[in-house]
């Protein structure tokens, strides 16, 4: 955000709805759910969705604290019961994927990304429910006026990416 506000970028992308904002103008794009990334084969194979309480029991590679997505997880794992207690971190979603390849570790990743990266046959992306949260995914830019032709038409372009998402994602 404080780059935002010191004018430095002209807009961004982050969570609308976790952490306090400041003074930006948004355009929600999609609500981003959470799956468990883990091997086919182990623990939960077969299964159509997962509970944070059972995530929590597994070993876990996420995200550095530093980053809101882990922020999330970990309020999620807290509201279960559970400890976050991850056995490896990385600011990389490829390495935690590569980590989850190996059958040692499972991961929580939003199904967007997850399905952008190409998960190996190996891996399972499993629906973690109870509670099925969401949290909104937009682009952030700069409150002033005149907005520049740049932003406006990367408004324009974040408007027409957001109802596109809404068709694909289909009803709830």
């Amino acid at each position: 955000m404080q780059l935002l506000e010191n004018l430095e970028v002209e807009a961004g992308l982050s969570y609308l709805d976790n952490e306090p904002l400041g003074q930006v103008r948004t355009v929600p794009l999609y609500d981003e759910r959470y799956r468990l990334l883990t091997a086919k084969d182990g623990e939960f194979a077969g299964r159509a969705t997962v509970t944070w309480a059972e995530v929590g029991r597994l070993p876990l590679c996420l995200l550095t604290p530093d980053m809101q997505n882990r922020r999330i997880i970990d309020q999620m794992l807290r509201n279960a019961g559970i400890t976050p207690e991850p056995t490896l971190v990385s600011n990389s979603t490829i390495v935690l994927v590569s980590h989850v390849r190996t059958g040692r570790w499972s991961s929580v990743l939003p199904p967007i990304l997850a399905d952008s990266i190409g998960l190996p046959e190996t891996v399972a992306s499993i629906p973690i429910v109870e509670p099925d949260i969401t949290h909104s995914v937009g682009l952030l830019v700069s409150h002033r006026e005149p907005t520049t032709p740049l932003v406006t038409a990367l408004v324009g372009e974040a408007r027409r990416l957001a109802q596109e998402l809404a068709i694909e994602a289909g009803p709830r």
